[in-house]
């Protein structure tokens, strides 16, 4: 359970850093850059990156493909191996969860056009991640509570998915969308 003091914070830093960029619904072919979000957790995040960069690379979009990794140093075997420099780790997290200042502005100033959330996961520091985050158009599949994405994904009640099979369902839509 979050102390009442953490609670506090969080969502004083989900109001200072909320993203005022205007989100809604945009065609695929308005999107020059996309930030996408990997669960390094995930067993099939290397073929989900396969996945991913071979869509947007046949779209004609830059996908900028992050992991986060917050979890603690037992569970390091069942980890992807991802590039330190394009993931968030639990050292980039100050004490309440928030990603700290050196790490946050190098992700907050360049303004994409489309954010992926295939991590699954509704911990805090996803969450805010999708609130900071600039983008124009949002898609996940965690909308519990406030719900940040213009675009939700829902998964069968009770059913593991992994990223592969989200990004499958994502890409879709995505193409439908004119």
């Amino acid at each position: 359970m979050v102390s009442p003091l953490r609670k506090f914070f969080r969502t004083k830093a989900l109001k200072k850093y909320a993203s005022g960029i205007r989100t809604g619904i945009i065609p695929l072919s308005l999107m020059r850059d996309v930030f996408i979000l990997i669960d390094s957790r995930d067993q099939n995040a290397a073929t989900c990156v396969a996945l991913i960069k071979e869509f947007f690379h046949r779209n004609g979009i830059k996908p900028d493909i992050f992991y986060i990794d917050t979890g603690t140093c037992k569970g390091r075997k069942k980890r992807l191996d991802t590039d330190p420099m394009y993931t968030f780790q639990k050292k980039d997290l100050n004490w309440y969860g928030r990603l700290r200042k050196n790490v946050l502005q190098s992700f907050l100033t360049a303004g994409q056009d489309l954010y992926i959330d295939l991590t699954i996961r509704n911990d805090f520091p996803v969450r805010f991640i999708g609130t900071a985050i600039p983008a124009k158009f949002k898609v996940g599949c965690t909308g519990k509570g406030k719900n940040i994405f213009d675009m939700t994904i829902t998964t069968p009640s009770g059913s593991e998915v992994s990223s592969t099979e989200l990004f499958r369902g994502i890409s879709a839509l995505l193409m439908s969308v004119k």
